[in-house]
């Protein structure tokens, strides 16, 4: 945060987190891209509107191509999930695209938002017409993911830079920091690759010549919260009809999570058991 009050930023190093929800989606090109950078927006979102809560970011492509989910936990655990049908389009961006952002609120409620993203924007352009509209924040937001080939990826990350209500000079305070970023920040890519995404490289740059404090950093990763248990509980919901059918084959079952493709195998003894709790 800047020692006048005036802007924070966060920003995040993601490449070895959205590397791992690449690979676990077996995500290729643009989706891929597209992924990589809704996991490093929702990481931002969370550490800015509710770092000890769960957030859930979606973004819906365009004509029917598809959606992508990132899930961001406090801890900085966070995935992604790639769906898509095989009849559908290749995943694209575009005229009718939306960006929903859900968080946890401390009483267990849930605080959701929608916008649509501008005709030519992206992920950045959806994040900050979101925080405009939904919190009423001016923010500036940039997410980027370079990629090296199809699905490897070679650096993410991205930053968001906030001016805070008590900004002594509001509008002086604008204006400078939107000629910086709209000169310096545009496009990160290059940044990112030159610096390793370094966190430290972009807070330098950016509040250049003005007095700031870190106020916390902390690590990010990608993991998931899959388990045996939650895959029993799950099948413990079906009814006895569904059990004994999934038992007539005599075999175990061998189920995978959607998220991040772990298996998990269910022995005919299990299914027996969840069949005598219905």
């Amino acid at each position: 945060m800047t020692d006048d009050g005036a802007f924070r930023m966060m920003v995040v190093r993601s490449t070895d987190t959205v590397r791992g929800a690449i690979a676990a989606q077996e995500a290729r090109g643009d989706a891929a891209r597209i992924l990589g950078d809704m996991v490093t927006g929702a990481i931002l979102y969370r550490e800015t509107m509710a770092p000890s809560l769960r957030v859930q970011a979606v973004i819906k492509g365009a004509n029917g191509s598809g959606q992508i989910i990132a899930d961001s936990y406090p801890e900085g655990r966070t995935r992604g999930l790639f769906q898509h049908k095989s009849a559908a389009p290749p995943f694209h961006l575009g005229r009718g695209s939306m960006l929903q952002l859900m968080r946890s609120l401390p009483n267990g409620e849930l605080y959701q938002g929608v916008v649509e993203l501008p005709p030519e924007g992206g992920v950045s352009e959806g994040l900050m017409s979101y925080m405009k509209s939904s919190e009423q924040i001016a923010t500036v937001v940039r997410v980027a993911t370079v990629m090296d080939g199809q699905s490897g990826v070679r650096a993410a990350g991205g930053f968001l830079i906030q001016l805070l209500p008590e900004a002594p000079d509001r509008e002086g305070a604008i204006e400078t920091m939107a000629d910086r970023l709209e000169a310096e920040f545009d496009d990160i890519t290059e940044r990112l690759v030159g610096t390793d995404a370094s966190p430290d490289a972009f807070i330098a740059e950016a509040f250049e010549g003005m007095p700031h404090t870190m106020l916390d950093d902390s690590p990010v990763a990608f993991g998931c919260d899959c388990s045996k248990v939650r895959v029993l509980t799950s099948l413990s919901t079906l009814g006895v009809d569904d059990l004994e059918q999934l038992l007539a084959d005599g075999e175990a079952l061998d189920l995978g999570c959607d998220w991040c493709g772990k298996s998990y195998r269910v022995e005919v003894e299990e299914l027996k058991g969840l069949l005598t709790q219905s």
